[in-house]
């Protein structure tokens, strides 16, 4: 009977660890926008101050006295969110690397309207200004990202390889790369709020879904249960031997 529940203990923890890496590296990091309205008005002013058109200029005036601008921000949702996982974190950080450069598709930043176009166009433009002006920090970052994300997964196989084989010190690898993977992710939101509300609008924020703090929970119990389980089932399997012989 106990080898059974050794035999349970090892899938159970086996799933686990499966469940904390999937919800690590699938759950989004969020960018949300309070008041897409404010923050629209203040781009198209940042836009129009950037190009010196004296013509754009009037006309945005216009726009705005003869009540219009409001009419077209209402074609905006009040609030709105991009979600990005740390797998489109690793396509991001490639597709820059190869190019140089990210654009509004890459973000997948549509609008059906030219005001929308115009928002979109300036928060990709900013975002690779401040990309650019930190070009040999952004670089090193990225290199690292781009190993770190194949480190992590070979590190959770073989968490689960050596939790089938019933070995201890199974729970620092899971730590380690748990902990990595979330620190990574903290790190990059931090630095993105920090940049967009620096460059873009101050109402923008980036946090981590709940996805992400979920497979930090469960891969630290993991690791802090399973060697405490693991030692009891064999202590007990091991007083039923000896009883029996």
């Amino acid at each position: 009977m106990r080898k059974i529940w050794m035999i349970i203990l090892r899938a159970v923890s086996f799933l686990l660890v499966a469940l904390s890496a999937y919800l690590m590296l699938t759950s989004n990091v969020q960018m949300r926008i309070n008041n897409t309205h404010a923050m629209t008005k203040h781009i198209v002013r940042e836009v129009v101050q950037d190009s010196n058109n004296t013509e754009l200029g009037l006309a945005t005036n216009f726009l705005e006295v003869s009540g219009l601008e409001d009419e077209l921000l209402k074609s905006f949702p009040k609030k709105y969110h991009l979600d990005l996982s740390y797998a489109d974190l690793y396509k991001l950080s490639t597709k820059y690397d190869e190019t140089g450069e990210l654009t509004a598709k890459d973000f997948n930043l549509t609008s059906n309207n030219r005001l929308g176009q115009i928002v979109n166009q300036y928060i990709v433009k900013e975002i690779n200004r401040q990309l650019k002006e930190e070009s040999k920090e952004v670089y090193h970052v990225i290199t690292i990202y781009r190993y770190s994300i194949f480190i992590v997964i070979l590190i959770y196989v073989l968490v689960g390889i050596l939790m089938i084989f019933g070995k201890y010190w199974a729970s620092i690898p899971l730590l380690i790369a748990t902990i990595c993977s979330f620190g990574v992710l903290w790190y990059f939101t931090g630095e993105a709020t920090h940049a967009l509300q620096e460059q873009v609008y101050h109402g923008i924020f980036v946090h981590m879904s709940q996805g992400i703090w979920l497979g930090l929970i469960i891969g630290i119990l993991v690791a802090v249960v399973w060697p405490i389980l693991l030692k009891s089932l064999s202590k007990n399997m091991d007083t039923s031997e000896g009883i029996e012989s």
